[in-house]
């Protein structure tokens, strides 16, 4: 007995540890339905499990800072203010964590642009594997951003959107209260005087909507970033756009959005890994989330500050040869297929798996 206790306890320290720290009311609670095939999926892995439902905003990143350096990887669930918690909480270990994610939230621009699955199981078994990729972060000031910081108009709606609401109409929330905002005197109100210093290139405007991202799409548009984003080259892509005083204008600029080209005269572009703002006082969002007023600050790119487990990459046919290709340096075409490729395999795995079962039962049918 003693020998078998020892056995056991030798087990326990030689496996690695994981924190997994989850919102139980984002996306409907999904989490919560398949909670425990996920700590199925992380055990497996060889993973000794910590979970911790957060129980309120903030509770999230209070716990990892507090006991994460303890683990060998810190796994969230849950949308974008979920995601900024383990970034900011992670960034202020002593040591480096590697990371994992499950997007549970109503936009999850996050995911999309890393190829993470929205099946929850699925996305457990990627933040468990060992395919651990290092991607850049923005710094805000002293706080850090997943993906985007935002201002201008309509940037409020994502926190200030009520949870009941997205639970219960999903994205259809945030394009009411977008839809809020629509409306000249409320374009006004949302423009900013700002000066924009990155290095190279210095411009002063008055704008409407601004952002500094590090991402293939915002509020699940692809409109508002450019085509050639790399996410761990070390820079981030900046994004001012004026208000349009007629109508010509606004439909120009919309057609040069559309087709993500920046090269309308209004339009501010730059690619930089560093950005000093100086303005009069303007609300920003980080991933979505309250990140304060600000008269100046400084943003800068973290190269491939944070480690994260991330899908394998696909194989893909460019100029007559198979190459192996991340699912976010992909082309949509390519992704597309990529996913429809998956989602086969997926049924294929299915069958098989019942195929089994059923010949299981049939042979334990036989022995009696």
């Amino acid at each position: 007995m003693r020998r078998k206790y020892i056995m056991i306890e030798q087990r326990k320290n030689s496996m690695k540890k994981l924190l997994f720290v989850f919102n139980p009311h984002s996306g409907t609670g999904v989490i919560r339905k398949h909670l425990a095939e996920v700590l199925d999926v992380f055990t497996k892995s060889g993973y000794e499990v910590v979970a911790y439902p957060t129980q309120c905003s903030g509770d999230g990143i209070n716990k990892i800072r507090e006991e994460g350096a303890e683990f060998d990887r810190i796994v969230v669930a849950g949308g974008d203010g979920m995601l900024n918690e383990l970034v900011n909480g992670v960034m202020s270990l002593p040591k480096e964590v590697e990371t994992g994610y499950i997007a549970t939230g109503t936009v999850n621009d996050f995911a999309a642009t890393h190829g993470i699955p929205k099946n929850v199981i699925e996305a457990a078994k990627i933040a468990a594997s060992d395919n651990v990729k290092a991607i850049d972060l923005g710094k805000f000031g002293d706080r850090y951003f997943a993906y985007v910081s935002a201002f201008g108009i309509a940037t409020d709606v994502p926190y200030k959107t009520k949870q009941s609401a997205k639970n219960h109409w999903k994205i259809w929330a945030y394009v009411w209260n977008i839809i809020k905002c629509i409306g000249p005197n409320k374009f006004k109100a949302a423009c900013r005087k700002m000066r924009v210093d990155a290095g190279d290139v210095v411009f002063n405007g008055e704008f409407i909507f601004g952002t500094i991202s590090n991402s293939k799409s915002i509020g699940t548009l692809h409109i508002l970033v450019d085509k050639k984003v790399e996410l761990d080259d070390g820079r981030l892509e900046a994004l001012f756009i004026p208000r349009p005083k007629k109508l010509r204008e606004w439909f120009r600029l919309y057609k040069n959005l559309r087709e993500q080209d920046f090269s309308h005269s209004k339009l501010m572009f730059v690619r930089t890994s560093e950005l000093k703002l100086t303005m009069e006082k303007t609300a920003f969002t980080l991933d979505g989330e309250d990140g304060g007023e600000h008269e100046e600050i400084t943003i800068t790119a973290q190269k491939q500050a944070l480690k994260i487990a991330l899908p394998e990459p696909q194989l893909v046919t460019r100029d007559g040869e198979e190459i192996a290709v991340a699912l976010s340096s992909m082309s949509k075409k390519e992704r597309k297929k990529a996913r429809k490729a998956a989602k086969k395999a997926e049924r294929a795995e299915a069958k098989a798996q019942k195929r089994a079962e059923k010949q299981a039962k049939k042979e334990q049918k036989k022995q009696k």
